[in-house]
C-alpha cells in the first residue's frame, strides 16, 4: 500500500512539474507569452482544492522517502540509482522552499500575486543566486521524477517500445525549459531599466514590507529546519529498531554454495545476500516487482510468514512453485534456512515474466543444421581485415536470411560456421522439410553472391551443409548477455559431423536418411549419392546422403 501511495503521489507531482515547465519552454518565444499562460495553466493549482491535493501529495511522499530512510534495513549494497532517488528527493524540497515561501505563503499570507515577469526579473538580476538554486530545482526535480518513472516502467513489457522515446522527452522538456528561463529572464532583466515598467509590475504584485520579508526568511529558516529535523529524526529511530531487532536473535542463511551468512532478525534474505555481498539478482532493487530475486526454499520454510497478496500475484505471473518466495519479501524468524537462488545474478527484467517451457529447457525433435565455408582461410589470407569483415558479413546476411525465410532458427555463428535449428515451432516433419529447403535457398544464394563478388574473389565461395534429425534439449543456454535459444544433444553432435563429411565426398549437402524419411520426401536417384558411414561418438554407421548441388533440390 506504501508502494502505491508513492507511485500515485509521485506521478501527481510528476504531472505538476511538467505542467509548471510548460510556460517556461513558451518563455523561448516571450515574456509576454508565459505570463498569458499562467492563469490557464496554473489556475487549478491555485484553488483551495489544487492546493490541498498538490501540498498534500507533496508531503506525503516526503513523508515516504524519510519513511524509506528509516525502513533501510543495511545501506551496504544500495545502488546507485536508489542513492541518486533518494537523496534527490530531500533535495527537491530543500531547493525549493524559498520559491514556495515567497510565492505560495507570500500570497496566502500577504495576498502577493506573483507574476512571470516580477519572479523573471528576481531571478535574473535582483537576487541570481535564488535563480541558480530555482534552475537546480527544475532539474532535480525533473530527474527525480524521471528516475521513479523508470524503476516503474521498466518492469511492463511496454517499456521497450516507449524507452527511446521517452528518453528523448526527458532530454528535451527540462533543456528548452532552461532556455525559456534564461531567454525570458534576460528580457526581464532588460525591461528593469524601465522605472516605469517596474513600477506597474511593483503595483500589480502587490506591497511587501521589509519585516514581511524578513518573517518570509524566517518561515524557509524553520521548513528547513523541520526538514533537517525529520531525516535526524529517520535516521535516529532507524538506529534504535535496529539496536531492538538484535535483541530478537539471529538468523542463519545457508546458499547452495556452502556459504552461510549470519545476520540480525528482521531483514529479507536479500538484504542478508546484499549485507554478506553474495551475488543476488534484483532488477526492481528489492520493490517485490521484479521476482527476479526468487529463491528456492530448501529447509526452514516454516521460518517463514506466508507471502502477502503482492508477493503471491508476483509469483502467480512466474508460476511459481509452493517452495519459491521472493528473497526481497521473505523475512525468517530466528533459526536456520537453507536457500538457493533461481536465477543468475545477471538476471534482467525478462527474466521477471513467466518464461515458455522452450526457454526453460524443454525436450524436442527437430532437424539440426551446420554450415560452414569451404577454404576461407585461403580466400581471406591476403585481404585486409576491413574486406574480410565485410566479405563474411555479405554471406552471413545471406544465409541468415535463407534461414530465417524457410522457417528456421539461427542459433548461433561460430567464425565461418554457422549452426541453426527447424522444427521448433512446428512438427519434426515440418522441420525437417524447412531444413532441405533452407539448404536449397542457401546454394541458390551463394550462386547470386559469388555473381556479385566475382570482381572481388579469385575464385566463387563454396559451402558444406549437414543436416540430421533427432531428439535434442532445447533451452536457453549461456552467461549473462551470451544467454541464447540453443540445443544440446547426439543430434547436433551428428550434423556437426555430417558437414564435415562433405569434405569427403565433395558434395555440397549430406544429410541422414532419417532426414528423408521424416520429411516423407523422395528425391530422384540421380540427384544424390548412397553412403554409410561411421560418425565418431556413435556406436551404429549411420546411413546419408551426399548431394552435389542442393540447389537440384525439390522441396
Amino acid at each position: 500500500m506504501l508502494r502505491r501511495l508513492r507511485l500515485i503521489t509521485g506521478l501527481i507531482l510528476f504531472f505538476y512539474v511538467s505542467l509548471h515547465l510548460l510556460p517556461l519552454i513558451l518563455g523561448n518565444h516571450s515574456l509576454a507569452v508565459m505570463e498569458f499562460v499562467r492563469p490557464g495553466l496554473h489556475g487549478i493549482w491555485e484553488s483551495w482544492p489544487g492546493l490541498v491535493f498538490l501540498y498534500g501529495a507533496l508531503l506525503i511522499h516526503l513523508g515516504l522517502g524519510f519513511y524509506a530512510v528509516y525502513a533501510r534495513r543495511r545501506w551496504k549494497g544500495i545502488r546507485l540509482g536508489e542513492v541518486l532517488q533518494l537523496a534527490s528527493g530531500i533535495a527537491v524540497p530543500v531547493l525549493l522552499c524559498l520559491h514556495i515561501v515567497s510565492t505560495r505563503i507570500a500570497a496566502m499570507k500577504y495576498g502577493i500575486n506573483p507574476s512571470y515577469p516580477w519572479i523573471m526579473a528576481i531571478y535574473l538580476k535582483y537576487d541570481t543566486m535564488a535563480g541558480w538554486r530555482q534552475a537546480a530545482a527544475l532539474v532535480v526535480a525533473w530527474f527525480h521524477g524521471c528516475l521513479g518513472l523508470y524503476y516503474w516502467l521498466r518492469l511492463k513489457p511496454i517499456w521497450q517500445n516507449l524507452r527511446f522515446s521517452m528518453f528523448g522527452l526527458a532530454i528535451l522538456w527540462p533543456s528548452l525549459a532552461l532556455t525559456g528561463f534564461y531567454k525570458a529572464g534576460t528580457e526581464a532583466a532588460a525591461l528593469t531599466d524601465n522605472p516605469a515598467w517596474v513600477q506597474i509590475i511593483l503595483r500589480e504584485v502587490g506591497p511587501l514590507s521589509g519585516a514581511d520579508k524578513a518573517m518570509l526568511y524566517h518561515v524557509q529558516d524553520m521548513l528547513l529546519l523541520g526538514i533537517a529535523g525529520l531525516l535526524v529524526l529517520s535516521l535516529m529511530a532507524r538506529l534504535i529498531r535496529r539496536q531492538v531487532q538484535k535483541r530478537g536473535g539471529f538468523v542463519v542463511v545457508n546458499y547452495d554454495d556452502g556459504r552461510d551468512h549470519r545476520f540480525t532478525q528482521g531483514m529479507s534474505i536479500l538484504e542478508a545476500s546484499r549485507d554478506c555481498s553474495y551475488p543476488h539478482a534484483s532488477v526492481c532493487g528489492g520493490r517485490g516487482r521484479c521476482s527476479t530475486c526468487r529463491i528456492r526454499i530448501r529447509h526452514g520454510q516454516d521460518l517463514l510468514p506466508p507471502p502477502s497478496e503482492d508477493e503471491l500475484k508476483v509469483l502467480k505471473r512466474v508460476r511459481a512453485g509452493p517452495d519459491v518466495r521472493l528473497a526481497c519479501q521473505a523475512i525468517p524468524m530466528c533459526g536456520e534456512i537453507h536457500i538457493t537462488p533461481l536465477l543468475p545474478h545477471t538476471a534482467t527484467v525478462s527474466h521477471g515474466y513467466a518464461r515458455s517451457d522452450m526457454a526453460q529447457g524443454k525436450e524436442l525433435t527437430i532437424a539440426v543444421m551446420f554450415c560452414d565455408l569451404r577454404g576461407f582461410t585461403r580466400v581471406s589470407e591476403d585481404r585486409l581485415p576491413y574486406d574480410t569483415v565485410f566479405l563474411l558479413n555479405r554471406y552471413f546476411d545471406a544465409m541468415g536470411k535463407a534461414i530465417e525465410e524457410s522457417g528456421g532458427h539461427l542459433d548461433k555463428i561460430i567464425g565461418d560456421g554457422i549452426m541453426a535449428l527447424f522444427g521448433i515451432e512446428t512438427t519434426p516433419e515440418e522441420g525437417c522439410r524447412q531444413a532441405l529447403r533452407a539448404a536449397k535457398r542457401m546454394a541458390d544464394r551463394l550462386t547470386t553472391l559469388n555473381t556479385s563478388l566475382e570482381q572481388d574473389l579469385d575464385e566463387p565461395l563454396r559451402i558444406g551443409i549437414g543436416i540430421h534429425v533427432g531428439t535434442v534439449i532445447v533451452g536457453e543456454m549461456g552467461y549473462g548477455r551470451a544467454t541464447q535459444l540453443t540445443a544440446i544433444g547426439d543430434a547436433v553432435n551428428t550434423a556437426s559431423r555430417l558437414e564435415a563429411k562433405t569434405k569427403d565426398y565433395g558434395a555440397q549437402l549430406v544429410a541422414s536418411k532419417a532426414v528423408l524419411r521424416t520429411a516423407e520426401l523422395a528425391l530422384p536417384k540421380e540427384f544424390y549419392e548412397e553412403h554409410q558411414a561411421e560418425i565418431r561418438g556413435r556406436v551404429q554407421p549411420i546411413k546419408l546422403i551426399a548431394v552435389q548441388d542442393a540447389a537440384l533440390l525439390t522441396v
